[in-house]
């Protein structure tokens, strides 16, 4: 499928070198991308605020979900790896790139049993637990926003419409 020339594919964002788009949202794109250092390579997923569609109340939740994920370190989350803004003003974060499936998706092809779909949802609910025990609940949960890793732990992503509670 061919991006209509208005949606042409970044070369780079910030420091990061963008390999191709993996996904949308509400809020903008995803791109799979690859930052290299003197001595070092590593992929990541780098989520572009869409600047033509923004309002004050999506630059907001943006902010917000930058702060969430830089406060989040645990195992069950994609873990956030930077922010900036690309060099026509636009919000980006860096997360992990985790190569893998969405939670239905990764049960099925691999046809697990109750257990270990149970195994999976249970890693799920701890990431969601790790969050709610720092007051911020993530309004999204569902299994599009669920990744299964190669090594077949679940990451949570998309905090964007999270909110911190009192």
């Amino acid at each position: 499928m061919e991006i209509p020339a208005a949606e042409q594919v970044p070369q780079t964002i910030g420091p990061y070198r963008i390999v191709r788009q993996i996904g949308r949202g509400g809020m903008g794109k995803v791109y799979l991308a690859e930052h290299r250092g003197e001595n070092f390579a590593r992929r990541v997923a780098v989520k572009l605020l869409d600047r033509r569609d923004a309002s004050p109340v999506s630059e907001r939740r943006f902010r917000d979900e930058v702060k969430f994920l830089a406060s989040l370190e645990h195992p069950g989350i994609a873990r956030f790896l930077d922010g900036g803004r690309a060099a026509d003003g636009s919000a980006y974060l860096v997360l992990e790139y985790v190569q893998g499936s969405d939670l239905l998706d990764y049960a099925r092809e691999r046809a697990l049993t109750i257990d270990a779909r149970l195994r999976l949802v249970l890693e799920v609910l701890a990431a969601v637990e790790y969050a709610h025990a720092r007051k911020i609940v993530h309004r999204d949960l569902k299994p599009g926003n669920v990744l299964v890793g190669a090594d077949g732990h679940p990451k949570l992503l998309d905090f964007g419409i999270a909110k911190f509670v009192d």
